[in-house]
């Protein structure tokens, strides 16, 4: 793993330990060492993957590794986005909680798939890179959703007007509907553009192949949500177990997909 990319791993850690302290202590130190540190570790992670894309001559968007940091880089860009808007750090530690699992699910990919390896003929192609960085930038969003959520089911009296942490009124269900509002037409974009690249490389828009399939579900699912928010019923911690859930699938789209067609060896056309 480059330098620049173990150190993202190490300050996000960090991060996340002093999120969890500052949650405790609510100290100005902690604070700042928080919100430093993840600005430290998207800085790291951006040279890294700067790097990564003079080192290949190509976008780092071409294998799981490379995805996976891409993944945690557009998480972090857009939880430092919500920090900055909102000035507020509630969300921190459950945020990067979501973030460090993609940063550990990358940082244990084998050797080979760290390595930089030649641009395959069927990546060549400028919708390869619209259809990865929209979906990546749509699941960052889901991310960052996910860790709202996560964070409005940890709340001790749901409320479906507002959430009280810390005697201050919050942001928390409003934050989360934007994330999803956020992700839901990147990942659309991606899926669009996903076609046409497929129709370019293998001749047809659509196949049905496994990661095809997922992908439709977990744009389906999150459609469910942008649905459901509107029904008094479903708000405050059912929708936000949607979302979780919701997360849930999106792991499953980008990590459990690729081991379920190694494992079962099902017919996929797609390396990731």
């Amino acid at each position: 793993m480059p330098p620049s990319a173990s150190l993202t791993y190490g300050f996000m850690w960090i991060a996340l330990v002093a999120f969890i302290i500052h949650g405790r202590l609510n100290k100005r130190w902690s604070g700042r060492l928080a919100s430093g540190s993840v600005w430290l570790s998207w800085v790291l992670l951006t040279i890294s993957l700067v790097q990564r894309a003079l080192s290949a001559g190509h976008w780092p968007l071409t294998n799981r590794y490379e995805a996976a940091l891409c993944f945690t880089w557009a998480i972090l860009t857009i939880y430092l986005l919500l920090e900055v808007s909102q000035r507020d750090r509630q969300a921190g530690p459950y945020v990067l909680g979501v973030a460090l699992i993609v940063a550990t699910y990358a940082v244990t990919r084998p050797a080979i798939d760290q390595a930089i390896g030649p641009l395959l003929p069927a990546l060549r192609s400028i919708w390869l890179q619209v259809h990865v960085v929209s979906t990546l930038v749509a699941y960052g969003a889901f991310g960052v959703a996910a860790g709202l959520a996560w964070m409005r089911l940890r709340q001790p009296s749901p409320t479906d007007e507002a959430v009280t942490v810390g005697g201050r009124s919050a942001w928390i269900e409003q934050a989360m509907e934007r994330a999803v509002a956020l992700g839901f037409p990147w990942l659309t974009l991606g899926i669009l553009a996903g076609a046409i690249w497929a129709q370019l490389a293998w001749g047809r828009y659509w196949g049905w192949d496994p990661k095809e399939t997922w992908a439709l579900v977990t744009w389906l699912w999150f459609l469910m949500i942008l649905h459901v928010r509107a029904l008094r019923n479903w708000r405050g911690r059912r929708l936000a177990g949607l979302i979780v859930a919701g997360f849930g699938v999106v792991l499953f789209t980008f990590i459990g997909v690729p081991w379920l067609v190694r494992t079962v060896r099902l017919q996929s056309l797609h390396g990731f």
